[in-house]
């Protein structure tokens, strides 16, 4: 199944699309427009992380807020938890049921970034968003994925710890 979010930011339109079955069928609209966001699929939610939108004087606004997408009810929600920076044009991993959003764009400081953004939906009602390990370089336009790599290739791998948070060894 392949899920399109088609945003006319000039029009004001908001659309979605879902491919099922060799054809598309319209959908629930997004909660807001968006574009340079990544999209995530854990369990059968799409989550919708980061990217921007256009203020009132069509100046270009980053997008903290996560929505997300219920694919049985054909709902959008807003989520309850936030980004805890803007993001855009960023990689995206899901791993374990965490959301891992890597690199991207800041329109606030115009210059890639090297954060790593975690998403944890593991516990529903209990979701949480914290930092990752920094990438060694800044990067927007990337892309991610997990690959799990054998013990001997990282042995002294420890598990990060992050203020009331933990983030397992990869």
């Amino acid at each position: 199944m392949i899920f399109l979010v088609e945003i006319q930011i000039c029009l004001g339109k908001k659309e979605s699309e879902i491919f099922l079955y060799n054809k598309w069928i319209s959908r629930s609209p997004m909660l807001q427009r968006r574009v340079y966001h990544s999209m995530a699929a854990v369990h059968r939610k799409l989550y919708v992380l980061g990217g921007n939108d256009l203020d009132y004087n069509n100046d270009r606004i980053l997008v903290r807020h996560i929505d997300s997408y219920n694919i049985d009810t054909d709902q959008w929600t807003r989520c309850n938890f936030n980004l805890l920076t803007g993001q855009n044009e960023s990689g995206l991993a899901v791993h374990n049921e965490r959301i891992y959003l890597v690199g991207g764009y800041s329109i606030w400081t115009n210059e890639p970034l090297a954060c790593i953004q975690v998403l944890d939906v593991s516990r529903e009602g209990k979701e949480e968003v914290f930092y990752g390990p920094t990438l060694p370089f800044a990067s927007n336009g990337i892309a991610a994925c997990f690959l799990p790599a054998p013990y001997f290739t990282c042995p002294n791998l420890q598990t990060l710890q992050v203020p009331h948070h933990r983030i397992g060894t990869i």
